[in-house]
């Protein structure tokens, strides 16, 4: 089983791999990339919203995520707009469309990913096999399980909420130290910053779980769109 967390960053995509005999990382800069990486995986968890809805406002995965989050993390979690939206390349008309189908406009951060977004949704109509490679997760999520019943942690943009994310990753599997160290001195913070570091590598280790442990989403059963494509958060 080959497995691998993605994220996104500004200067594209951060994809990393902790199996049990691999760990690296790489910087995936186009879709080209992007497609043929995760057409080289099994299972692959990803920061980027999977399936649209062409309707409601806000997709039940969304939803329960804000939930199990909690107030102080219910901004982590972005709507995507409906499908329509991104047919045009102005945020107030896609905005304006957005709002005919649910009845709300995109908020600036879901306008801010929509080209990510479009990519991946592109790449999962081209290549349908990859419904079953890439899957919806969310980092905040993960570090929470992680974290288990510990204290809160802190925002990931802080120095406090960097240095706990660091210690829960490195405790949980020692590799992440070295690879953090790497990417940090492979990637200007122009083109990463350390919480984009830090989620890949959340993604990473829990989707390396996934050929022990059973994958579980919100909600259960996931929702799927009108294409089929479901719509879920994954972790382990």
């Amino acid at each position: 089983m080959k497995t691998a967390g993605i994220d996104g960053c500004r200067a594209g995509w951060l994809a990393v791999t902790l199996d049990r005999s691999l760990a690296a990382w790489q910087l995936l800069q186009t879709p080209t990339e992007l497609a043929a990486y995760a057409a080289a995986k099994n299972t692959v968890f990803i920061d980027i919203p999977i399936g649209l809805s062409e309707t409601e406002p806000v997709r039940k995965c969304d939803q329960l995520l804000r939930l199990v989050l909690g107030g102080a993390y219910a901004s982590s979690v972005f709507s995507p707009p409906v499908r329509a939206a991104f047919l045009v390349n102005d945020y107030t008309a896609a905005c304006d469309i957005n709002e005919t189908r649910t009845g709300k406009r995109i908020t600036k951060q879901a306008w801010n990913i929509m080209p990510k977004i479009r990519q991946v949704d592109e790449l999962i109509a081209e290549q349908p096999a990859l419904r079953q490679v890439l899957h919806e997760s969310h980092p905040e999520l993960l570090f929470k399980k992680l974290n288990r019943a510990g204290e809160p942690l802190p925002k990931k943009k802080t120095p406090e909420g960097v240095e706990r994310r660091q210690k829960l990753l490195f405790s949980a599997d020692p590799r992440t130290e070295e690879l953090f160290t790497k990417m940090r001195e492979g990637l200007k913070k122009s083109q990463a910053k350390d919480d984009d570091l830090l989620d890949a590598l959340v993604l990473a280790l829990m989707a390396a779980q996934s050929p022990y442990r059973p994958v579980r989403t919100l909600p259960l059963p996931p929702e799927t769109d009108n294409r089929g494509i479901p719509m879920a958060i994954h972790f382990v």
